[in-house]
């Protein structure tokens, strides 16, 4: 086997130095590959540099506005921090508005039931005053005509006819004299 190694080295270093390198495949595979490279090296770079850079205006763009939506938030905790601390002084001061608000409408109500009671009241009063002057012109009624009854059967009974007739003109002459006055009255 050493000797088919060796020989398969001889021939293949043979084989190398026989040919000039530049003539080989592989030179001109590996200049190609150069060439390329080097050709494509301008344009890859301009385009990956392209790439790159709007790659990263894109993430910049993106952090700016990761930036303003932290800063909004930051104000809005702020905000609603504040307001929570406030909260307590704005429920105490609804409380007052409201516990106000109650005092003034039972305050109106109270009023207004006042308004009404007295307007009842007057009114039962008045209709009270009525009862009486009804009553009373109803017992003056009755009165009279019961004075008249019973002054009848005295009259009746007790005057000649000539001291009735005196009577009558001496009523008639008063009633006069009443209505008479009545008028000076009125006017």
């Amino acid at each position: 086997m050493n000797t088919e190694n060796n020989q398969t080295i001889q021939i293949s270093s043979e084989t190398i130095l026989e040919e000039p390198f530049y003539l080989g495949a592989e030179f001109w595979v590996g200049v190609a590959f150069v060439i390329v490279v080097f050709a494509l090296f301008r344009p890859i770079k301009k385009a990956l540099k392209s790439l790159l850079t709007r790659r990263i205006i894109r993430i910049k763009k993106e952090l700016q506005e990761a930036e303003n939506i932290k800063l909004e938030a930051q104000k809005l905790y702020s905000d609603y921090e504040r307001k929570y601390l406030n909260i307590e002084k704005e429920v105490s001061d609804i409380i007052k508005e409201q516990k106000n608000v109650i005092e003034e409408t039972k305050e109106k109500k109270i009023r207004e039931l006042n308004f009404m009671l007295q307007r009842k009241e007057n009114e039962v009063n008045r209709r009270i005053e009525q009862e009486f002057e009804q009553a009373g012109k109803e017992i003056r009624r009755k009165i009279s005509e019961k004075t008249i009854e019973i002054l009848k059967r005295i009259i009746s009974s007790k005057l000649t006819k000539s001291e009735y007739n005196n009577l009558i003109d001496n009523s008639i002459k008063q009633i006069k004299e009443v209505l008479s006055n009545k008028d000076c009255i009125r006017r």
